[in-house]
């Protein structure tokens, strides 16, 4: 299956490098829907979306100067993102430890907008089981990366990724139970 976006041309990319304020923001535009997507396949939080995504377009403008290859922009970019992601994981998970659970909290609702269905609710709790690592795996998949392109964004082999990717959905299909199946 072929990305839904065209890579873009690595003259834009040299551009970004070179510090171009108007490069730098095409591939943040170019980019922006898909990045937030990807975020929110790994994190399941539509109240971080935004502020992580922000986060990760900080991070590459502040390094694309450093990419070596401009041909490899897109693997870099979701790279960085996965990374931020799992970042941003750990901080909540650490958080939660040191932070004390008041009654407030028991109850927060979904963001307006959310979509609250059973199996929706089901299939979070499935994905809420998964390492961050599965849950990028299986953003970058549905995202309609080819195996050779979520191996290069993991710097792994094709193999490998296919591995990866079976396990994590043997384990998502463990942790899913349809509330159809009650």
């Amino acid at each position: 299956m072929e990305s839904s976006q065209p890579t873009p041309p690595v003259e834009l990319i040299l551009r970004a490098q070179r510090g171009e304020p108007d490069a730098q923001r095409e591939l943040i535009e170019a980019y922006q829907h898909r990045v937030a997507g990807f975020v929110y396949a790994i994190v399941g939080r539509s109240d971080s979306i935004e502020d992580i995504a922000q986060l990760i377009f900080i991070k590459m403008v502040r390094a694309i100067d450093r990419l070596q290859a401009p041909a490899q922009f897109e693997s870099w970019l979701f790279r960085l993102a996965r990374n931020t992601c799992i970042d941003h994981l750990r901080r909540q998970k650490l958080r939660r430890i040191f932070t004390p659970f008041a009654p407030e909290h028991e109850n927060v609702p979904e963001p307006s907008g959310a979509v609250g269905s059973e199996e929706l609710d089901a299939l979070r709790h499935a994905l809420d089981q998964l390492r961050p690592q599965d849950r990028a795996l299986l953003a970058l998949v549905q995202e309609g990366r080819s195996h050779a392109e979520i191996a290069v964004t993991l710097r792994s082999s094709v193999a490998a990724v296919k591995a990866r990717l079976h396990r994590a959905r043997e384990h998502l299909r463990e942790h899913y139970q349809s509330p159809h199946e009650n």
